[in-house]
């Protein structure tokens, strides 16, 4: 019995030395969006609940830098056809600016000179069209996805850094959102000549999946939208009690700070939904775009530690409606009690409720 205790004991030695050496090559290799000076003041961890995640090796002041990283990966982030550099949407084909090898739209002159040459080089093997508002909003949608396929050959380390991010293709088979980046996304590289040979339906799923699941949202003070993917960043885990906020430069960098005290051995979190959301809002958005059930403390507390911000007020004494915390249910539909009273309401009277009020 000691025997196969020792024999057990090794093992996990084993494999917790083997996941710390694989935990730093990876961090290595993350880092190469920093700058080469950089000291930051955390350590990467694994654990089975969360996955990858950064936790502080030193007490971190309230205001203080923790991390400033470059994109591997930017583009537009619109519902129409927008310059593929700066992201500021136009309405006539006349008001783009063509790049004259590769058809790539732009804003201006300016915007198209900032071009990449390599990028360039691989758009030309595709047939873009350029005649029409509606092929060029096709492929302001797709242009980050094409973007990351082509990091092999326009800027390999970024690729390194790409690849080491979760793309949830298995979690994401024979949903809505895998048939509607199909039907979107593939099908219209298809059009324009991405090779299947070269590069398959999978593949682009997965960059699909990569961008979904770790992509930051940039909008400036003009309401131009854009996303890019900081794959340092993405090891961020998400609290909706985060501990750091987060900014992005003129210069496409993204900047971590902290948003209060942060211990030694704590772990560095940010929200990836907004923090004035709802409990339910925040949970279902959560499943369906990172695939995971937040089980936060404020997840967990029907007060949502005490700002009530999903309660309703009760017809019979006007105090907090809240809805029983569910840690363990992708289901939020358990009804509703007044805290004083017990007066019960039900989920869907709730959800009819909130939907009235906007």
């Amino acid at each position: 019995m000691e025997m196969e205790l020792d024999k057990k004991r090794n093992e996990e030695e084993t494999t917790s030395k083997t996941t710390k050496e694989l935990l730093l090559r990876e961090l290595a290799v993350l880092k190469l969006g920093l700058d080469r000076n950089a000291k930051p003041p955390f350590v990467m961890k694994y654990s089975e609940e969360s996955g990858r995640g950064l936790i502080a090796n030193k007490y971190i002041k309230t205001g203080e830098i923790i991390l400033e990283e470059t994109a591997a990966v930017w583009g537009p982030k619109a519902s129409g056809a927008c310059c593929l550099e700066c992201s500021l949407e136009l309405y006539e084909v006349s008001s783009f600016h063509f790049c004259t090898l590769c058809h790539l739209h732009f804003c201006s002159a300016k915007c198209c000179s900032l071009h990449q040459s390599s990028e360039c080089s691989e758009m030309q093997k595709l047939s873009i069209n350029t005649e029409s508002l509606e092929s060029l909003t096709k492929l302001t949608l797709a242009i980050l996805v094409l973007r990351c396929l082509f990091l092999p050959q326009t800027d390999p380390q970024d690729w390194i850094r790409l690849r080491l991010l979760q793309d949830h293709v298995e979690e994401r088979k024979d949903t809505k959102l895998q048939k509607l980046c199909q039907d979107v996304l593939v099908n219209y590289l298809r059009d324009i000549g991405l090779n299947r040979n070269q590069i398959s339906d999978n593949e682009i799923h997965q960059v699909c999946g990569i961008l979904d699941s770790n992509a930051f949202e940039n909008k400036t003070l003009d309401g131009v939208e854009s996303r890019a993917v900081f794959p340092l960043s993405a090891m961020v885990n998400s609290s909706c009690l985060p501990n750091m906020t987060h900014v992005t430069k003129k210069d496409r960098k993204i900047v971590f700070v902290a948003s209060r005290d942060i211990q030694e051995g704590q772990e560095l979190f940010i929200c990836y939904t907004g923090t004035r959301w709802g409990n339910i809002t925040r949970r279902k958005h959560l499943l369906f775009t990172k695939h995971f059930l937040c089980r936060c403390p404020r997840c967990l507390d029907p007060t949502e530690c005490g700002t009530f911000i999903s309660s309703i007020k009760c017809p019979d004494c006007e105090e907090n409606i809240v809805q029983e915390a569910q840690s363990d249910s992708t289901e939020c539909n358990m009804p509703w009690h007044c805290q004083k009273c017990r007066h019960e309401m039900e989920h869907k009277k709730v959800l009819a409720i909130e939907t009235m009020i906007g």
